[in-house]
């Protein structure tokens, strides 16, 4: 019987004619000069910067512009660079906090397509916190639960760092919460400023925490006056907190190095205060001003020049700030900072924040968070409040200090090498 053998027959590379390639189970691998070109270059970085820049000019701003900028140190010399005169104007912040919302932490609207959040703050979800202060992009938030009525417990949080401080606890059992105001630091150093009033004697205690430390210093004395502990927005220069009182003629002054308490009478504004209508705030130099809003959308800023003496600035009509390619139907909606005015069909405009670090005033006009730009004298709609069984108060705004923002202010959990992909 002959042998048996097997023939081996070579495989050709090549598919023979009448090939059926629907039938092929695996896709050809691309090579890697089809892919990045002759040169090993990825597709984006083989375009010119004019025509980069056009795709970004088509992009939706800010959202996509945002995003591109930390993509690539070119993208990123691209956004910022001369040539990007035609890109949308960087928008000053990356959005809100709100003390709202069925969460049992404060939500995020975001306003420049980054998500941000609080969500890992060690917070027991029975529990829950609000937000007490925000300045130098950081949270002050007050830990709610059944000791809160007798404890302030407090936390301080970089929602773009996702780090937090937990603030010893502070007995308050028999006293009222004046304010609690965050004061920013150099670095990662930071103060809280706590001013507690007590019922009987009537006396006060200032209380500042410093992150240097980590531990209270106390100051006690008396109140010359009857106090009323009210809800009021509060405004850092240097050193000194200013704390509006709503409704009392006065902003209550403390100084946290000196630990004195003192107050600053309001300037005479020809108008009825009620709170939502009036505000306060600091100029670009560094002077305390007080916001008013008259009939007819008035806006009426006053300036600081000494004790006790305020100058009257140029009125702003925000009536005429209203573009309707930026705040859409609010333009031809009638609008009214007068309590009153709702009975006659109008909607209720009220303050809402004020941006230190870039002079940005928002206010809530009929459920729509709008912010004014100091800079351009623009209003613009940032996100409307859908549910009318939740009214909003006041904003917590996080600002974007840095333009273009690189990864870690975006939040991004991958990193880009040192050359980037461009």
């Amino acid at each position: 019987m002959p042998p048996s053998f097997v023939v081996r027959r070579k495989r050709s590379r090549s598919p023979p004619r009448g090939f059926d390639s629907a039938r092929r189970t695996r896709t050809r691998p691309v090579p890697e000069t089809e892919r990045a070109g002759e040169d090993g270059k990825s597709a984006p970085a083989l375009l010119p910067d004019d025509m980069l820049l056009e795709v970004f000019k088509r992009l939706p701003p800010p959202r996509d512009v945002v995003r591109c900028a930390a993509v690539c140190r070119r993208w990123r010399r691209l956004v910022a660079g001369a040539g990007a005169a035609c890109l949308p104007a960087p928008p000053h912040h990356f959005g809100f906090f709100l003390n709202y919302g069925p969460s049992p932490l404060p939500p995020f609207v975001p306003t420049a397509g980054v998500a941000l959040g609080v969500g890992s703050l060690p917070v027991p979800p029975a529990c829950g916190a609000v937000l007490a202060d925000s300045r130098g992009r950081r949270l002050l938030l007050r830990e709610l639960g059944p000791a809160s009525a007798r404890e302030l417990r407090l936390l301080v949080c970089s929602p773009l760092e996702k780090t937090h401080v937990r603030v010893p606890s502070l007995y308050t059992a028999g006293h009222r919460v004046a304010c609690s105001v965050l004061v920013p630091g150099e670095g990662s150093a930071f103060r809280v400023v706590v001013v507690l009033f007590g019922a009987d004697p009537n006396h006060f205690e200032v209380l500042v925490y410093s992150s240097a430390s980590s531990c209270w210093e106390a100051a006690t004395g008396p109140v010359n006056r009857e106090v009323v502990v009210r809800r009021g927005p509060s405004v850092v220069i240097g050193d000194v907190v200013y704390k509006l009182q709503v409704e009392d003629k006065y902003i209550m002054v403390v100084e946290a190095v000196k630990m004195k308490l003192s107050a600053v009478p309001l300037p005479n504004t020809g108008t009825k205060l009620y709170d939502g209508n009036h505000w306060i705030g600091k100029t670009a130099d560094g002077r305390l001003c007080f916001f008013a809003m008259r009939e007819q959308l008035t806006l009426v800023k006053w300036v600081l020049e000494a004790p006790g003496m305020w100058a009257e600035q140029q009125h702003v009509n925000l009536r005429a700030s209203m573009h309707p390619a930026l705040v859409g139907d609010l333009a031809q909606m009638k609008l009214s900072a007068k309590m009153s005015d709702q009975l006659r069909g109008c909607k209720l405009v009220s303050f809402a924040a004020f941006c230190e670090a870039t002079g940005t005033l928002f206010f809530v006009m009929a459920d729509w968070v709008v912010a004014l730009d100091r800079t351009t004298g623009r209003l613009q709609r940032l996100w409307r409040n859908a549910d009318v069984s939740r009214p909003l108060g006041d904003v917590y705004p996080c600002e974007m200090l840095q333009w273009p923002p690189v990864l870690k202010d975006l939040g991004e959990a991958h990193d880009h090498k040192a050359g980037g992909v461009c």
